[in-house]
């Protein structure tokens, strides 16, 4: 798994690629650790659109911790991510971890970058 960070005037976006595992999600939320912090530290903070578009659910190894990662996400900053593309298999993991409903899907990154209404966590 891999991150890459797409940073625009009103959005950060940041694209999680590969297989999700265990051994590659240090790296991987360190990178996204440092985008969030420097985006709290602006003036006016951006929005966060969590891209899964081509990340791969292959099992179980890990899932608990990145799902984990993304609710420490919600806890811990002003600016709740929107997430956009992701797979079924990563939503129906994510809601049985969302008690507080905390994540809203959209099917596209244009759409959750314009503050449209979830249409997959209805």
């Amino acid at each position: 798994m891999k991150a890459r960070i797409k940073n625009s005037p009103d959005s950060i976006v940041l694209y999680l690629d590969g297989k999700v595992d265990y051994e590659t999600q240090d790296d991987v939320w360190q990178i996204i650790n440092k985008a969030i912090a420097r985006n709290q530290k602006d003036e006016t903070p951006k929005k966060i659109v969590m891209n899964f578009q081509n990340l791969e659910f292959v099992g179980s190894s890990g899932i608990t911790q990145f799902v984990q990662n993304l609710k420490q996400i919600h806890t811990e900053t002003d600016v709740t991510p929107k997430y956009c593309s992701v797979r079924s298999e990563f939503q129906k993991i994510m809601k049985a971890f969302d008690a507080e409903n905390e994540f809203d899907f959209y099917d596209d990154e244009a759409l959750s970058r314009r503050n449209g209404k979830p249409i997959l966590n209805q």
